[in-house]
C-alpha cells in the first residue's frame, strides 16, 4: 500500500505543525503503515504500532547497516546494536546516567543555567534559543565527558553542520557520508582524548569507558569514541529541542505558566507534556529482520522503518484531544525517548536539565515575552533556530 492519493506533508516549520498534523491524522486513520516512496522507508504512524516496533528487537533491528551500507559509525554506536552487544554495552554506561548519579550534577546545571542568563541579559532582549538553549546542553555534556573548551568549539562545528543536514531519503548514501564528513572532525579530537586518558585519567566520562572492562575485555578505542560521540550530540541537539520547545509552549500557554509559578511540582509533567507535544526528534529507524505484517500492512525484510514520533505522540487513540497542551495528563507515555531497551541513555539528564532550567527561569523572571520564533527548516529536527525574549527580572 502507498500513499500516492494522500494529501502532501509539509515541513514542521511552515506554519507550526498545522498542515503537517492534519497530514498526519489522515494517515492514522487511512493507512497507518505505508511504504513511503520520497523516503524509502515504510512509515509508522499510529502510538500502539510504535510501541510494538520499538518493543520488538528481534523483528525490529537497530542494526541498520543493511539498508544504510556508507554508515561506518557503528562500533560502540547503542543506537545501531542489537543484543547481545547492546545489553553489555548499555550496562556498562547507564550506570553514570541514572537519577541518582545525576542528581548532585544538578546544582552544577543551575550554576550554568544562570552563567548563560548573566551573559545573555546584556544584550536586553535575547535569544534563547541561541543562548540558554543552544549551549546549556552543549556545557552539561561536554562536563561530564571532560571536554575541554577547545573541545566545546569543535563540537559547535560539528553541531551546526548537523543542523543544516536534511534529506526526504535517510537511506542515502550522499546523505549519510555528509553526515559521517560533519562528524569526522569531533571523532578525531575525541580519539586524542581517549588516548591522553589512559595513561593520564581523570574524574569524566571518557576516563571511565577507557578504564571499564565489559564481558572481562576493554572497549576499543573506537567503541570509545564513538559512543562519546554519539552521547555528544544526542544529548545536545534533542535537549536544545526540549528546552527552546518548551519556553515557546509555556509562552502560547500563559495559563499553564501561570500554574507551574504557583506549584513547582508541576515542572516535570510540564517537561514530559513538552515531550510530547513537540518530540524533539520527529522519527527514529528501525529495519526488519524478517516479513511482518503491521498495521494491515505487510514489510518485506531487510526494509527500513521510520516511526513517526510526532504522529505516535499526537494519535487520538492513545492520547484524549492530543492537540492540547496539557500538562496534567495522566498516563502521558509519550515517545520523544523512544521505548524499551533502545529508551535513550540520556533521558534522565534530558529532563533534569529541562526541570532545573525551568525553574531557573521562574525564579529569575517576573515574565518573559516571546517576541519572535523561527523553526529549524529541516525534517531531522523540531526546535526553535531563533527564540528572542524580552524579560522582567523579579525585584
Amino acid at each position: 500500500m502507498t500513499s500516492q492519493t494522500a494529501p502532501p506533508r509539509r515541513p514542521f516549520h511552515v506554519d507550526r505543525g498545522v498542515s503537517l498534523h492534519a497530514w498526519l491524522r489522515h494517515m492514522r486513520d487511512h493507512e497507518p503503515v505505508y511504504f513511503d516512496t520520497t523516503m524509502n522507508s515504510w512509515r509508522v504512524l499510529r502510538h500502539a504500532d510504535a510501541v510494538q516496533v520499538f518493543s520488538d528487537w528481534q523483528v525490529f533491528s537497530n542494526d541498520m547497516h543493511r539498508v544504510m551500507p556508507a554508515q561506518e559509525f557503528k562500533d560502540g554506536n547503542l543506537s545501531a546494536l542489537d543484543p547481545p552487544e547492546h545489553r553489555s554495552l548499555r550496562g556498562l554506561l547507564s550506570q553514570g546516567f541514572t537519577p541518582r548519579m545525576l542528581a548532585p550534577f544538578a546544582g552544577r546545571i543551575e550554576s550554568l543555567v544562570v552563567e548563560i542568563l548573566e551573559e545573555l541579559e546584556e544584550q536586553g532582549e535575547f535569544d534563547l534559543a541561541a543562548g540558554l538553549a543552544y549551549q546549556l546542553p552543549l556545557n552539561v555534556i561536554s562536563e561530564l565527558l571532560g571536554v575541554d573548551r577547545d573541545g566545546r568549539e569543535v563540537l559547535r562545528r560539528c553541531s551546526d553542520a548537523q543542523l543544516t543536514l536534511s534529506t526526504d531519503d535517510p537511506t542515502d548514501d550522499a546523505f549519510i557520508q555528509n553526515r559521517e564528513k560533519a562528524m569526522r572532525e569531533i571523532l578525531d579530537y575525541l580519539r586524542d582524548h581517549a588516548r591522553e586518558r589512559r595513561t593520564r585519567p581523570r574524574d569524566d566520562m571518557i576516563s571511565r569507558l577507557v578504564h571499564a572492562e565489559m564481558d572481562g575485555r576493554r572497549l576499543t578505542e573506537t567503541e570509545i569514541v564513538n559512543f562519546s560521540v554519539l552521547l555528544l550530540l544526542a544529548g545536545h541537539l534533542t535537549t536544545m529541542g526540549l528546552l527552546g520547545s518548551m519556553v515557546a509552549c509555556l509562552d502560547e500557554h500563559p495559563e499553564t505558566l501561570a500554574e507551574i509559578r504557583a506549584d513547582r511540582s508541576l515542572l516535570g509533567n510540564t517537561v514530559e507534556e513538552v515531550l510530547r507535544y513537540l518530540p524533539p526528534v520527529p522519527d527514529a529507524g528501525r529495519v526488519t529482520n524478517q516479513e511482518v505484517t503491521l498495521g494491515g500492512a505487510t514489510i518485506p525484510a531487510d526494509q527500513f522503518v521510520l516511526i513517526s514520533l510526532t504522529s505516535a505522540n499526537w494519535d487520538e487513540r492513545a492520547y484524549p484531544d492530543p492537540s492540547r497542551f496539557d500538562i496534567h495528563r495522566t498516563p502521558n507515555p509519550q515517545l520523544a525517548f523512544t521505548h524499551g531497551i533502545h529508551v535513550c541513555l540520556g533521558a534522565h539528564l534530558a529532563r533534569l536539565e529541562g526541570k532545573v532550567a525551568l525553574d531557573v527561569l521562574l525564579n529569575r523572571y517576573r515574565t518573559w515575552e516571546v517576541t519572535g520564533v523561527d523553526w529549524y527548516e529541516n525534517n531531522t529536527i523540531c526546535a526553535p533556530r531563533r527564540l528572542t525574549v524580552a524579560v522582567q527580572r523579579h525585584t
